[in-house]
């Protein structure tokens, strides 16, 4: 069985991401390496951050690539080409969807739908966020519409 490590959003500039998800979540990030990896801890689980650009400078700059990298990854990541933005939906529950509603908007941090409402197998009220990369956030939770 495989055991989740963390989810992960690959950035265009990880500083702008890093403030952005510090408000949102209302927490410091968690731990960082370099200006490469940023992630921000729940309870034995993790949302990530991570910055391609970073492991770019170093095989442009050939320096020390040996201690960083194998010549497997070096190919993975010069044949890997990154879209970024909408690629995943990260998605928070919170027990009052009004309240957060109008907290992100007064953030003024990204693009914020309307409450959407959606009923299948029962009623289910949530908004989106777009983070810096046009990312997807999915907050959802209870709603007296």
């Amino acid at each position: 069985m495989l055991n989740l490590g963390s989810t992960y959003l690959i950035v265009n500039d990880i500083q702008k991401s890093i403030a952005f998800y510090e408000k949102l979540l209302e927490m410091k990030v968690s731990s960082q390496a370099y200006d490469r990896w940023a992630q921000f801890d729940f309870n034995g689980k993790c949302i990530g951050i991570y910055n391609k650009d970073y492991d770019r400078k170093i095989i442009c700059e050939n320096k020390d690539i040996e201690t960083h990298y194998n010549d497997e990854y070096i190919k993975y990541y010069k044949e890997r080409a990154i879209r970024y933005g909408n690629n995943m939906v990260l998605n928070f529950w919170i027990d009052d969807l009004s309240t957060e509603y109008e907290r992100i908007n007064q953030l003024k941090i990204g693009r914020v739908s309307e409450i959407n409402y959606v009923n299948f197998s029962s009623p289910y009220y949530f908004f989106v966020l777009e983070d810096p990369d046009g990312n997807t956030i999915e907050i959802t939770g209870y709603y007296k519409g």
